[in-house]
């Protein structure tokens, strides 16, 4: 279950809650899957929506690798009866540590325990550290675990980390500090039907928010909705410059051996695998050609990623 996103004093009491994890959880990798792991029974996730720096820093404020929706499903496989997503505004940014954390004894009157990362800071002018948040804990009743880093190749995991190993096209490493494969989510569209002519249809998506890799043909796997079942497709990032374009990106998926209507669909795509970067060609032809050799190589790759 989701509650929100509302304002802080938005929010009716929630009891029976007796573990919180609070957190940004962008991409609820390694080290936010630790923080929630050390809470046990009846544990709620808190997490803020937009990105806190969005309100404290727009210029500084990262792509993100998770929408709401997928860190609900994250969050809620990791065991978490409940999260909740807290309103980031200029209100909450000027809520003092105190008033935050009376808050939080209010929302949750049952509550025992709240982990955070022990970097993690919080309240006006980022008064609020974890040593901070033990100290005001003590008059509401709970306890303060601050989670240390997870480490991998000698350096603490983080949501950064994940950013750069996608923007590098290094998937598999993205996928070690993830716990698995970076996904993006879109709605299907009416495109221009260019793929349709040649033969190799395809599907454009809108609304993609997360992170997505530099311009290129990759293989990938698609769900389709909230289907268990996966399936293989070639992916194209780019301006189509072998065509006229309207100078933006568009993302669009030419799913293998299906021929169902996807309009209106929403599609997840994971298991990146790199084909090539984007290039012009002479005429349509030789585009599709190309096309097919793509296809031949996605083959290969995506037979090699999980189902």
């Amino acid at each position: 279950m989701l509650i929100g996103p509302l304002s802080l004093s938005q929010l009716a009491p929630h009891p029976g809650v007796t573990g919180l994890a609070i957190g940004v959880f962008d991409g609820v990798h390694l080290g936010h899957q630790a923080v929630v792991r050390s809470l046990q029974e009846n544990v709620a996730a808190l997490t803020f929506e937009p990105h806190p720096l969005a309100i404290i820093a727009p210029d500084r404020l990262p792509p993100r690798l998770t929408t709401l929706e997928q860190k609900l499903k994250l969050l809620r496989a990791l065991g978490t009866v409940v999260v909740v997503a807290v309103k980031f505004d200029e209100a909450l940014r000027e809520l003092s540590p105190a008033a935050f954390v009376q808050e939080i004894g209010r929302i949750f009157p049952d509550l025992q325990h709240v982990a955070i990362g022990e970097s993690w800071t919080f309240g006006r002018n980022r008064e609020g550290n974890a040593e901070r948040l033990a100290e005001l804990a003590q008059a509401h009743g709970f306890t303060v675990k601050a989670i240390a880093p997870v480490q991998i190749d000698g350096a603490p995991v983080s949501s950064t980390r994940v950013r750069e190993a996608i923007v590098q096209r290094r998937f598999d490493d993205a996928a070690r500090l993830l716990g698995r494969s970076h996904a993006v989510s879109g709605k299907v569209i009416h495109g221009e039907g260019r793929g349709k002519l040649l033969g190799i249809p395809t599907a454009n998506l809108e609304n993609v928010e997360q992170l997505l890799p530099p311009r290129g043909v990759y293989a990938v796997r698609v769900r389709i909705d909230d289907e268990k079942k996966t399936h293989p497709a070639v992916m194209n990032l780019g301006k189509r410059p072998t065509f006229t374009s309207n100078g933006t990106d568009s993302l669009e998926v030419h799913l293998l051996d299906y021929a169902n209507d996807l309009y209106g669909k929403q599609l997840e795509l994971s298991d990146f695998s790199w084909i090539r970067d984007e290039q012009r060609f002479p005429d349509a032809d030789a585009l599709k050609a190309q096309i097919l050799k793509d296809i031949a190589l996605a083959r290969v790759l995506v037979s090699k990623t999980s189902l």
